[in-house]
């Protein structure tokens, strides 16, 4: 009979414990000229603190089909971001890898494995700027500075992914040669609905840049040659210019408004989503002999939002929705630990163990009972108690999911989906997307989370790992086909009618459409069902600062529609999550219009059980149609949400006015900037009374270029007769004289009567 030895057993342990050192060790790298790998940054290593760095990587693969694995780590973080790809024999492939950096790095480090080896390893410099000074152009700078921080980029150093173009605030395309790809297009559609600003450059290059760009961001019709209106170029270069601005003829389209002379404008400007189009009329050559130019291209080419964050400042309305739902994502559903099959497994242990002991000592004396039957029974039993209570055990675990889908235009949509976790016992998560998916650390308000990763793109299987009672979360951004669901304003008999087509295979629940302080319910619409409305002419405007979220949930509350338990809870989860989805800045109100549903069902993901809270919202912006007479009520005049300079009221009702003269700009939606108002009402609510000694009222008159002064006998609710000089572009401008500081906050809001042509 064989007998191990001490001294063989204590090799034995050796080369076990040092095998297993050998394989926790980290990969090593080894020669291998089949794959090589080049990599480069379309913004020279530029980026922004908060913001997703683009980089763009070919790999060549000269010998047989393989699979390898692109990593991307900020120097100092320990994020990591995975990109899995197959490359054919003998092939070339070129595909982006997109960074987070939550925090200044020096570097990114990128790594390429393959069969668990590393292949190649490089590291790339990088260099933060402030987000306002990251602007872009495809083609020549007009100026000779470093307004434009990119310049002379080529189509192919565009991300193919709308979080690759994060980094940018302004986007001048004065030069195109070849038209952009269907995900580039789709990329930059949704840049600028996210808050991005776009220049369209004019001259003899404006039809292709037109051709090649995507439709949706076409703001006006080229209809021939012009001599151009140049005093909007005066006003914003401080400087005369003499010498007649040739260019083409821009006919604005529905949505967008002309600046300056409507029959010769410079250029026009179209509101899209939260960002805007700048189509130019004239060549941006044509300039680079007036000596206002510098000036005049730093004030064009500005950020149209701007915005402080927790770690940085961030031009895109994404960076504000997830700070707006920070406070939420901790708050979970109840973890259900299973405590009674907790007990049952404890008494079944002990009394297996009392068995064993009695049987045990009974078959020492006796020695009747054979020790492999009892071993045995003992198993039976201790596996029959286990799978019992397994089975029946209620499982320890908890989830919130969130998913918030923002229609981009009838074809295209953005989906963001915020999931936290936090589970009792060891628990591996694979979460299945409908689309391919970016996916990234989530920001929990708790110390204590995992943010290494790996976090991969473009895949639809995110495999996560969850330690016992620790919250994890991800954020995860795709793009999907836009639900078919159409919500228009239409102007009808002299009013404007709401009216909504639910074409997609989910149930709308809970339809509202809101606009500034007033809202319409429309209940639950089925796939297939219309519901139209006509929008209400009585103004009432709440005494307190309501956002959207509270005036719904609590529509909802007061009509018997948020049931189940826990609902203070569920109210603010409800809350925060649609003030996060219209993601109101803290100076700038948006007052929409908007369409705001839930779906019941999410078409992020497939059919599959969900343990927790899962809140599924559509929201989406509605056009307004049609043409003729128009009676818009009090209140579709509206403080303009980025033209507004006046510090908001601390109750978050209007603005405060300084000083002994200020002024106040009032805007319609972008879709009836081609209102032709004929008489105007103006309503004035200040904290303290108001009187005509204490405030002079002008308003400006665009046909004459000047301000006339209001006469009215109650400050408070004023007519303007002849409003057809003073609304042009659909935006109405008052300035306000006076004894200011004592007026205390004042809000501002008007209806009008006229004509849409």
């Amino acid at each position: 009979m064989f007998r191990c030895r001490p001294s063989l057993t204590i090799v034995l342990l050796l080369t076990l414990a040092l095998q297993g050192i050998l394989l926790g060790l980290p990969l090593k790298a080894f020669a291998q000229p089949n794959i090589s790998l080049e990599l480069s940054t379309p913004f020279g290593g530029q980026y922004v603190v908060g913001a997703w760095l683009p980089l763009r990587i070919t790999l060549s693969n000269k010998g047989a089909a393989t699979t390898v694995t692109l990593m991307g780590t900020p120097a100092n973080d320990s994020a990591q971001f995975t990109r899995t790809i197959d490359l054919s024999a003998n092939a070339e492939k070129t595909v982006w890898l997109y960074i987070f950096l939550a925090q200044p790095t020096s570097s990114v480090i990128v790594t390429v494995t393959a069969n668990e080896s590393i292949l190649s390893r490089q590291e790339v410099p990088l260099l933060s700027r402030p987000v306002e000074q990251m602007r872009a152009v495809l083609g020549e700078s007009p100026v000779a500075g470093d307004l434009f921080a990119a310049g002379r980029l080529q189509p192919i150093d565009l991300p193919d992914h709308p979080l690759g173009w994060s980094n940018l605030s302004v986007l001048a395309f004065f030069e195109l040669s070849n038209p952009l790809s269907p995900e580039q297009q789709s990329a930059l559609l949704e840049w600028v609905y996210g808050g991005g600003h776009v220049i369209i450059g004019g001259g003899p290059s404006a039809v292709s840049l037109q051709s090649f760009l995507p439709p949706d961001l076409q703001a006006a019709q080229i209809v021939g040659v012009t001599t151009l209106d140049r005093q909007p170029l005066r006003e914003r270069g401080g400087a005369e210019m003499t010498t007649p601005l040739i260019g083409v003829k821009l006919r604005p389209l529905g949505g967008a408004y002309a600046v300056g002379d409507p029959d010769s404008p410079p250029w026009v400007e179209y509101p899209f989503g939260r960002g805007r189009v700048t189509q130019l009329a004239f060549e941006p050559k044509a300039l680079q002999d007036w000596e206002g130019q510098e000036r005049f291209w730093s004030t064009l080419a500005q950020p149209i939002l701007l915005f402080p964050t927790g770690i940085a400042q961030s031009s895109q309305i994404t960076s504000r929705q997830i700070e707006t739902l920070a406070p939420v994502l901790g708050q979970l559903p109840a973890v259900d630990t299973p405590t009674v099959t907790q007990g049952f497994i404890a008494l079944t242990g002990y009394a297996l163990f009392v068995i064993s002991v009695v049987v045990g000592c009974w078959w020492w004396r006796r020695r009747i009972v054979p020790v492999r039957l009892l071993i045995l029974i003992t198993l039976i039993s201790t596996s029959s108690g286990l799978w019992w209570a397994t089975t029946n055990a209620a499982p320890a675990y908890t989830a919130l999911r969130l998913t918030l889908i923002e229609p981009i235009n009838q074809k295209q949509a953005r989906a963001q989906t915020t999931l936290t976790m936090l589970s009792a016992m060891p628990r591996r998560e694979v979460l299945s997307f409908t689309h391919p998916v970016v996916t990234r650390p989530l920001p929990i308000n708790i110390s204590s989370t995992d943010e290494s990763g790996p976090f991969p793109q473009a895949t639809k299987n995110v495999a996560l790992t969850l330690t016992p009672w620790i919250m994890q979360g991800i954020l995860a951004t795709m793009e999907l086909p836009a639900p078919q669901v159409q919500a228009t304003l239409v102007i009808d008999q002299e009013r404007l009618r709401v009216d909504v087509q639910n074409d997609s295979p989910y149930t709308l629940q809970h339809v509202f459409v809101s606009y500034a302080d007033q809202m319409i319910f429309f209940g639950n619409l089925r796939p297939g069902v219309r519901s139209t409305a006509r929008w209400p002419v009585i103004f009432a405007s709440s005494a307190h600062a309501e956002t959207l979220g509270t005036r719904i949930v609590n529509d909802l509350r007061e009509n018997g529609l948020l049931i189940g338990r826990d609902i203070e809870r569920r109210t603010t989860i409800l809350t925060t999550f649609i003030d996060a989805a219209i993601a109101t800045l803290p100076d700038q109100f948006d007052p929409g219009p908007f369409l705001v549903a839930w779906l019941n069902q999410d078409p992020t993901v497939s059919a599959s059980e969900f343990i927790g809270q899962r809140e599924t919202l559509l929201v989406m912006r509605l056009r307004i149609i049609g043409q003729g007479r128009l009676i818009l009520p009090m209140g579709w005049l509206r403080i303009d949400p980025l033209s507004q300079h006046t510090p908001a009221c601390l109750n978050g009702k209007g603005v405060q006015l300084r000083g002994s003269t200020a002024e106040i700009r009032l805007r319609l939606p972008a879709d009836l900037a081609s209102f032709q108002a004929d008489t105007i009402q103006v309503q004035l609510k200040t904290t303290n009374q108001l009187t005509g000694r204490d405030l002079v009222v002008s308003i400006y008159n665009w046909q004459e270029t000047k301000w006339d002064r209001i006469t009215f006998t109650e400050p408070s609710n004023f007519s303007i007769p002849a409003a057809i000089n003073y609304l042009r572009n659909g935006e109405l401008r008052l300035r306000f004289s006076g004894t200011l500081d004592q007026i205390g906050c004042i809000v501002v809001v008007g209806g009008a009567q006229g004509i849409v042509p």
